[in-house]
């Protein structure tokens, strides 16, 4: 289980327009991605606890911090946190780490 200290350290990746700060553990495990989201009012580190469990399973676990959250970028309109957007964003991220 990581902790607040522990916790991987962010990359920002730039995808669909934004760009979204990502923290991912089991990075050995490319190929086997499992991306976990969070909702409002919640952050990436909130999926704490199942990261390392996850990793340890053989995925490779990716967790963005969602546009307008933690350092990813903050749209300024409205429209772009429509399920569009929020889908398209993570399908990018999918396809940045092939």
């Amino acid at each position: 289980m990581f902790n607040s200290n522990d916790f991987p350290q962010p990359t920002m990746i730039a995808v669909n327009g934004v760009e979204l700060e990502v923290f991912e553990a089991g990075k050995e495990n490319a190929g086997n991605p499992i991306v976990l989201c969070h909702g409002w009012p919640e952050h990436a580190f909130s999926w704490r606890h199942q990261m390392p469990a996850l990793a340890a399973a053989g995925y490779h676990v990716i967790v963005p911090n969602q546009r307008g959250y933690g350092h990813s970028s903050q749209p300024t309109d409205v429209t772009a946190y429509d399920l569009t957007h929020l889908t398209g964003d993570l399908c990018a991220l999918l396809d940045h780490f092939g």
